[in-house]
């Protein structure tokens, strides 16, 4: 018996209960506190505070015994009662804020790994918040100024006003834990078929309704979770061989000629003129000249308005990005080792590969990833001393400056990849009074007027950027290949709102109007003869095409790719076309149980490829071994140039 008191002893409160009045407290400004976060993130949505009807009331009573758990716990802590409760709510407020801006900018919810990256936030703070590098100053500074004196008066002598005797404290802490980590890791244990009966589920494959029907609180504990990979098949090698049609073969070497190799993405690079707005004239002439005489057309991106690393990703390695749960990226949380990609494939044909982008080498953690996917070198901001500058911006012209001196060796083979910073948001910035370029008509108001006018007139000097290039390329006396596109449309204006006002785009939304938000002109320019082909396809699927153009036959997943375009040009994470139009069901794809041959089946083995490259056994990497090309088994997916 004595043992079994001992065993218990955590759970023994003592006769006189001094705590229930406090906790009971605790209870009830939970409520009151994500009451008040909800009411605050909905006032400042789009669905104003009609937006509190979605939430699930059963979520929100969770939510409750979540931020009370914390409470406990920090009072249990700290003994401090009050303070415990001024750093929760500190907390949740400073959170709140920074969904609702997120929500604002690109309208997608806040992720617990959007924390990770707390050097890009403040990186882009002074041109992208309100009040610039203050705004995050200021929260910052509150939201440590109540962790201080949280600290603070917890090492303060004097008894505490809500004291907690040893048991209680123990059992207040143990109980408020196990809590936190039965909601944490409910969809692993029983109770998640009770959350489903009362309408509870993590909609990780949607996260926008996620946080409409669960609240923010919820999501910013199950998101944590949801970093994790899944292969949607039975995975093993056999069935990584099987997807990829053959063995993985060898890595491709060089033709006896070999091609140099520019790619520049450039930021927002987006056609205007489909907007439907008259400019006094045409932002990208050059562009549009070569799109005319060389392999162009449109590419998806996987995102709008940010989520540049996506884009990048999906064109280095000739993975879909939508494999990964919604909000994540793989930049930062995935690639964790060496891949085949893009440059790695042309290192090891001899080629010296290059990266450069005019912003902190850390963004993106770019400083990272680059080695891992086979860059020799990354130039980033520090090595742009004294650069020109388009507002807050490198300017396109340094860009090219760094390609031509890293291409002015003509005895060595060269792929060198760009990433461009002038045309970056924010387009709300004074007009500096050089713009060659007006928004004529009354179609949009003043404030759009202004984005839409600091967008055009920073595309035009890209464009001239672009125009500088080409003629030094056009000039080499070495064959080279320039691969230009655009990583997503830009943002102008909260929720769309030059877009929806000039009518390019109106709710609802349906799969040809998600597609038309995503599509990004690219081109594909070489100083020698090639076919011209029109090109409609996800970022994702011209590596591929980039190899074979520049006489590098692809590898047996590129080669994969390659054959997936044929059948599923667009791949999205919330958009799927087949090569003859038809827009194909992204929810509820039974992959698992999917007809050999099928489109389904198609995505089955992407995915598991996918997962295979940056979470499994990298079954279908490519082996090293005498610069031969791959193996027959895949030679049917080669095609010919683009």
């Amino acid at each position: 018996m004595a043992r079994r008191s001992r065993i218990l002893q955590p759970f023994t409160f003592p006769s006189s209960r001094p705590w229930v009045a406090p906790w009971v407290g605790v209870i009830l400004a939970s409520v009151v506190l994500v009451w008040a976060m909800e009411w605050g993130i909905a006032a400042f949505s789009a669905a104003g505070l009609e937006g509190l009807r979605q939430r699930n009331v059963f979520s929100m009573v969770v939510s409750v015994g979540v931020v009370a758990s914390v409470a406990s716990l920090l009072w249990a802590v700290t003994q401090r009662l009050g303070t415990s409760l001024v750093l929760v709510a500190a907390g949740m407020a400073f959170t709140a804020t920074l969904h609702v801006r997120k929500v604002q900018l690109i309208d997608r919810p806040l992720m617990p790994w959007d924390f990770l990256e707390w050097r890009q936030v403040t990186s882009l703070a002074p041109t992208l918040l309100p009040g610039g590098g203050a705004v995050v100053v200021l929260g910052f500074g509150l939201l440590l100024v109540a962790v201080v004196v949280a600290i603070a008066r917890a090492v303060m002598k004097g008894r505490p006003r809500y004291p907690l005797e040893a048991p209680v404290r123990r059992a207040l802490a143990l109980m408020s834990l196990a809590y936190l980590l039965v909601i944490v890791f409910q969809q692993h244990l029983p109770i998640q078929r009770v959350f489903n009966r009362v309408g509870i589920y993590h909609q990780v494959w949607d996260q926008r309704s996620n946080y409409q029907v669960n609240g923010l609180t919820l999501m910013m504990l199950w998101n944590w979770e949801g970093l994790r990979l899944d292969p949607g098949s039975r995975y093993s090698e056999a069935e990584v061989h099987a997807a990829l049609g053959g063995d993985p073969g060898l890595a491709p070497h060089a033709p006896e000629e070999p091609i140099d190799v520019v790619i520049v993405m450039a930021e927002s690079l987006w056609d205007p003129t489909r907007l439907g707005v008259p400019f006094s004239a045409d932002p990208l002439p050059f562009l549009r000249s070569l799109m005319r005489d060389h392999s162009a057309g449109e590419v998806i991106s996987p995102s709008f308005g940010g989520g540049t690393a996506n884009a990048e990703f999906e064109l280095l390695t000739g993975m879909s990005s939508s494999f990964a749960p919604q909000g994540a990226f793989p930049y930062q949380h995935y690639l964790l080792r060496p891949v085949d990609a893009l440059p790695s494939l042309f290192r090891r044909a001899g080629y010296r590969t290059v990266a450069i982008h005019p912003f902190h080498a850390f963004y993106w953690s770019r400083d990272v990833v680059y080695p891992l996917l086979g860059f020799d070198s990354f130039q980033s901001l520090v090595d742009f001393p004294s650069p020109r500058l388009e507002g807050p911006w490198v300017s396109d012209e340094e860009v090219v400056d760094h390609i031509l001196q890293e291409l002015s060796d003509e005895q060595r083979s060269h792929f060198v990849m760009a990433v461009t910073m002038s045309t970056h948001g924010p387009y709300n910035l004074p007009l500096a009074g050089d713009e060659e370029i007006d928004v004529l008509g009354d179609k949009l108001p003043a404030d759009s007027r202004l984005l839409v006018k600091n967008y055009v007139n920073k595309l035009r000097k890209a464009d001239k950027a672009m125009e500088r290039l080409v003629q030094r390329l056009r000039a080499r006396p070495r064959k080279t290949m320039l691969v230009l596109f655009g990583d997503h449309l830009p943002m102008l204006g909260p929720d769309y709102a030059a877009y929806r006002q000039a009518g390019f785009f109106q709710e609802p939304w349906t799969d040809a109007k998600r597609e038309r938000m995503a599509e990004v002109p690219v081109v594909l320019w070489t100083n020698f003869p090639t076919p011209r082909n029109e090109l409609h396809l996800s970022i994702s699927m011209l590596a591929p095409r980039i190899l074979e153009t520049a006489g590098l036959r692809p590898p047996a997943f590129f080669s994969f790719v390659s054959e997936l375009s044929r059948v599923l040009p667009v791949v999205r994470g919330d958009l799927l076309r087949s090569s003859n139009g038809e827009y194909l069901p992204v929810d509820n794809m039974d992959l698992r149980g999917a007809k050999a041959g099928s489109w389904e089946d198609w995505m089955r083995r992407y995915r598991l490829l996918t997962y295979d490259r940056l979470s499994g056994g990298n079954f279908s990497a490519v082996r090293s071994g005498g610069g031969g090309g791959v193996s027959t088994s895949n030679a049917g997916g080669a095609g010919g140039p683009i």
